[in-house]
């Protein structure tokens, strides 16, 4: 499928790092130098933390017992942590669905749900999600997800960190290396995203400004550009834009955490540190 035929306008949103330990997360993520949302309850029977920036955010998810809604999650837990699948917003997840159909894929009927947002203030108000998703999308899940009370988790109590995160720079999806032209071309097409580099081995997506890298294994160091960085299939790495990368380091130093600093520019620090998935902080 060509991403050419389709396009539309539905920027990153999100990504959900499964979490078996969902305390330990915390500590972990907060050492990292994030503000984390309090523990959100779905009903659908998972919980979560999100790490809110200005335009997207970062999930990390734990589910408590399997279901049919969280079927997909549950199993990717039981595999281990790590970065399960990827969103971009929907205005309507009944249009998008209808749309994904339409260009011949089968995601679900979308379902409705929330949880509850306790407010600084302590009141507290229901978030709630229009989801449709395809499980069996190239790589790894991926869903569209209707805010329908965006302004409840975009609050400027939630977006600042110490580490000066402001938004999702780049994930990079890894594939057999015969599958990434395939997989590229589908995404283009789920997401409306323009394709901007095309190799035998790599291929990148521009998602309203957000890049969406499809990578070989063997490629996945030069793609992210960080030397020795490796993994065998799916979300590997996500890179994050710091308006403040010298802040980040010393708030690393003093919790306890050793990044990779690369260049002057750019620090990584390891998946084995950030439940499974490479964090590649930029400062721009």
């Amino acid at each position: 499928m060509s991403g050419a035929a389709l396009q539309v306008s539905e920027p990153f949103d999100h990504a959900v790092i499964v979490c078996n330990d969902l305390d330990a997360a915390v500590a972990r993520w907060q050492a990292l130098g994030f503000t984390l949302t309090p523990r959100g309850f779905h009903t659908l029977g998972s919980q979560n933390h999100c790490i809110m920036l200005a335009r997207d955010y970062l999930e990390l998810l734990h589910v408590t017992a399997p279901s049919p809604s969280r079927q997909y999650y549950w199993d990717a837990q039981q595999r281990g942590d790590g970065c399960a699948a990827m969103s971009c917003k929907s205005r309507d997840a009944f249009a998008t669905a209808d749309r994904l159909r339409a260009a011949g894929f089968q995601p679900s009927d979308p379902i409705e749900f929330s949880r509850p947002v306790r407010l600084d203030d302590g009141s507290e108000h229901p978030a709630t999600f229009r989801v449709t998703a395809l499980d069996n999308a190239p790589g790894a899940r991926y869903f569209v997800c209707e805010h329908r009370t965006p302004e409840l988790l975009w609050r400027p109590e939630w977006t600042a960190h110490a580490n000066g995160a402001t938004a999702i720079a780049a994930t990079y999806l890894v594939v057999e290396a015969g599958e990434v032209a395939r997989t590229a071309n589908a995404y283009a097409t789920l997401t409306g995203g323009a394709m901007t580099h095309v190799s035998g081995e790599m291929a990148m997506l521009d998602i309203a400004g957000a890049s969406f890298v499809v990578t070989a294994p063997q490629a996945l160091a030069d793609a992210a550009d960080v030397p020795g960085l490796h993994a065998t299939a799916g979300y590997a790495a996500i890179r994050l834009m710091t308006d403040d990368l010298e802040r980040a380091r010393t708030h690393w130093r003093a919790n306890g955490v050793r990044p990779e600093d690369v260049s002057a520019t750019v620090s990584v620090i390891p998946g084995e540190h950030a439940n499974g998935v490479t964090l590649v902080f930029e400062q721009r």
